[in-house]
């Protein structure tokens, strides 16, 4: 498997329907260098699979099936992290884009991303975003087959693109503080951790002309008090402020 410039790679649990129509909206972008798609499948053997190999004659797409946990038949949810480092322990390309399946991309994504990391590889570079929380957009992109209504953007609530919904980065530096912390096994604060970390590196934030939509999806909400996973991970987030490089006693990102 030869190197490439950029790679992304997309953590995925349970979202087909949803990662069908990123990988769409992949496809009709112009990525004018050599790129990889690492879509890393972390819970259960369905059509994840099937539509990455669809799309493999219009992207260079790669499946890897990290759910080996949940085959015994019961469902184990993780944070994404894991995925993500299982990905960029296998990426090739310089820069590292990480992203969700629930990712719609409504211009050249990719170029706006990476172009300027190819100068300044201290910038964390992200995209303009609105969050697609009542299924209108998304219902405008199945109803048109992978197109939308473009007067719908404008009507959505902002995104905190902040945190990697679709984020890129020098691989260098994600290698180098040992990618998302693996001791986060509650919920949430995972991707919080991770960009301060970053930013406390010595990354900063650059904002481009990318522009993305994240699809609805039910969101589960975590209210203070009522999450025994929430509260370890807020815990867990808040003792390792200042401490920049983990998973320093494990093998990290191990399929």
């Amino acid at each position: 498997m030869g190197s490439c410039l950029a790679s992304l790679v997309i953590s995925t649990f349970q979202r087909p329907h949803l990662l069908k129509w990123g990988l769409e909206s992949i496809a009709r972008q112009q990525i004018p260098f050599e790129y990889e798609i690492i879509v890393v499948n972390d819970g259960v053997m369905d059509e994840t699979e099937k539509i990455c190999a669809e799309y493999s004659h219009r992207l260079n797409v790669r499946y890897i099936f990290s759910g080996q946990r949940n085959l015994g038949g019961t469902l184990n949810w993780r944070v994404p992290g894991f995925a993500i480092n299982i990905g960029a322990r296998q990426a090739t390309g310089r820069v590292l884009l990480i992203s969700c399946a629930e990712i719609y991309h409504l211009n050249s994504t990719l170029a706006a991303l990476v172009s300027p990391i190819l100068s300044n590889n201290t910038l964390m570079t992200i995209p303009a975003g609105k969050d697609d929380r009542s299924g209108a957009f998304l219902n405008s992109v199945i109803s048109s087959s992978g197109g939308y209504d473009p007067r719908l953007y404008d009507t959505l609530p902002d995104l905190n693109v902040r945190l990697p919904f679709l984020l890129a980065l020098d691989r260098v530096h994600f290698n180098a503080i040992r990618g998302y912390d693996e001791d986060f096994t509650g919920i949430a604060f995972d991707d919080d951790d991770l960009v301060g970390r970053l930013l406390a590196y010595g990354l900063r934030y650059h904002q481009t002309s990318a522009r993305i939509v994240h699809l609805y999806h039910p969101r589960y909400v975590y209210e203070t008090g009522m999450n025994a996973a929430w509260h370890y991970n807020r815990n867990l987030y808040l003792t390792r402020q200042g401490v920049l490089v983990r998973n320093t006693t494990r093998e990290w990102g191990k399929l």
